[in-house]
């Protein structure tokens, strides 16, 4: 397994290398960082998660970006599963490609109101949650404030919801889980 998360990780890197191809070029190339700080929103799922987004803006029109990266995610805590008395160890560290697109909307001087919208495909160290696969689907929405201190950086805050799923239908392989929390992330030129 240590492999194809090594191998994840190179791919995700040579594809964030290559050019963005668009309709419109992006303003300019910046770096943006995002935290998040995760709580599950079901009972039977007890697992807090921390993830570290990097991502570069692709594409730019009057008010929507498209950004791509690298998401880098911890998950500790344990699951409940279906039929099952005692809850059972769902820790795990995962990474992979994510795309994201934010909607913003200029609300005063320095301000700035966005709304995201990104999904990537994760790796995990181990199956993840209990019974599940070791890769998921990733996806968070949430609204945003961004004080923006010059063209060149930017301070943010917002509020996620993020779902986690390996796609399958059934629940004995498909141990999804929702959360949500706050994000905090920074944008500067590299």
């Amino acid at each position: 397994m240590p492999r194809t998360i090594c191998l994840v990780i190179v791919l995700t890197f040579f594809f964030m290398c290559l050019p963005g191809v668009s309709y419109c070029q992006a303003a300019d190339s910046r770096l943006e960082m995002e935290w998040d700080f995760l709580k599950p929103t079901g009972k039977s799922r007890d697992l807090d998660t921390v993830s570290l987004h990097i991502l570069g803006k692709i594409s730019e029109t009057k008010n929507r970006s498209v950004y791509r990266g690298i998401t880098i995610t911890r998950v500790r805590g344990s699951i409940l599963p279906h039929e099952q008395i005692q809850s059972l160890d769902s820790s795990a560290v995962g990474a992979g490609p994510v795309f994201m697109v934010r909607n913003e909307t200029h609300r005063s001087g320095k301000l700035t109101v966005a709304v995201d919208m990104s999904g990537g495909f994760i790796v995990y160290n181990k199956r993840f949650p209990v019974g599940g696969e070791h890769y998921n689907f990733m996806w968070r929405i949430g609204p945003r404030l961004i004080y923006k201190f010059s063209s060149e950086s930017s301070l943010n805050i917002g509020y996620m919801l993020m779902h986690v799923s390996n796609g399958l239908h059934s629940q004995i392989h498909n141990p999804s889980y929702n959360a949500h929390g706050i994000s905090f992330g920074f944008v500067a030129n590299f």
